[in-house]
């Protein structure tokens, strides 16, 4: 998510109790038709809705607490604003700045910026192995929003419909699965088909935007769904998708893909296939292990 400073405003005139878009725009020094675009922006992020000229809060717990976050500490804006809620959900668990632009694929110049922004308010602490946390004993309200925040973030998104499942995304893509047919690229196990492996699949996979995928995106795509689902058979697929191509893969390096290395080798994994269940499960779909 990326808040601007106009949107977070218009969060903290609400949060005092200033509803009227009129007054709101007044009191900003912006026109109207800004207060009502970041409306449109804010009501798409679920924090409030438009009711006859008046903002109001939507009843969340998401909502409530950056209300109450705003109300108290309006220089928290700032630090939230642009990418900042993206690099405090980042550091939720301690990271290096090197970690944090892995994690959220920003310019080390940027995320240095809100860093120095978030430890003068002390809202961003140091540990003794230099990486980054949230303060959580100075602002433990502040925690709760952002787990809160970043948990929504994980399971909904305004591209995709509302029952679907997310296992991965960004501002340019998203991974996700649904019941129904839907206008996207067909993906992961239900893309294995094509490559002569037919599962019989309760959901389909999807990926946007639509784009014909490689057999490295379709195995990543795999990982990802695998990787959070931790089910015995999404993990039995992918080692048949990558047994089956193995060759093409050497540059896929995942914890997954080195652990069904092992069981090719004999090794037994707790919760992963046998070498035997996928020398009986390969020979369905000619694959020789």
């Amino acid at each position: 998510m990326k808040l601007s400073q106009t949107e977070l405003r218009v969060l903290e005139q609400v949060a005092y109790g200033n509803d009227r878009v009129e007054d709101i725009a007044q009191n900003l020094h912006r026109s109207n038709s800004q207060i009502y675009r970041a409306q449109q922006s804010l009501s798409e992020y679920g924090f409030l809705h438009l009711n006859n000229g008046n903002l109001e809060p939507k009843k969340s717990t998401y909502s409530s607490l950056i209300f109450i976050l705003l109300s108290r500490y309006p220089n928290l804006i700032e630090l939230f604003s642009d990418s900042g809620l993206k690099i405090l959900m980042s550091i939720l668990k301690p990271k290096s700045i090197n970690e944090i632009m892995r994690d959220t694929k920003l310019k080390r110049s940027t995320i240095y910026k809100k860093i120095r922004i978030g430890r003068n308010i002390s809202a961003i602490t140091m540990n003794n192995k230099h990486k980054f946390t949230i303060n959580e004993k100075i602002w433990p309200n502040l925690r709760e929003y952002l787990e809160e925040n970043k948990r929504l973030e994980e399971t909904t998104d305004s591209r995709i419909p509302a029952n679907s499942i997310i296992y991965h995304k960004n501002e340019d893509e998203i991974l996700f699965s649904n019941k129904s047919e839907l206008k996207a690229t067909i993906t992961a196990f239900s893309k294995y088909e094509k490559y002569g492996i037919k599962l019989f699949l309760p959901t389909h996979f999807y990926y946007l935007p639509t784009k014909e995928l490689s057999k490295e995106e379709i195995l990543l795509h795999s990982i990802y769904i695998a990787d959070k689902e931790k089910d015995y058979r999404y993990l039995t697929y992918v080692a048949l998708f990558y047994i089956k191509f193995r060759n093409e893969f050497t540059k896929i390096k995942h914890p997954i893909l080195i652990k069904i290395e092992r069981i090719l080798k004999c090794k037994k994994i707790e919760g992963y296939p046998t070498i035997n269940e996928l020398k009986e499960k390969g020979s369905l779909y000619d694959i020789r292990i």
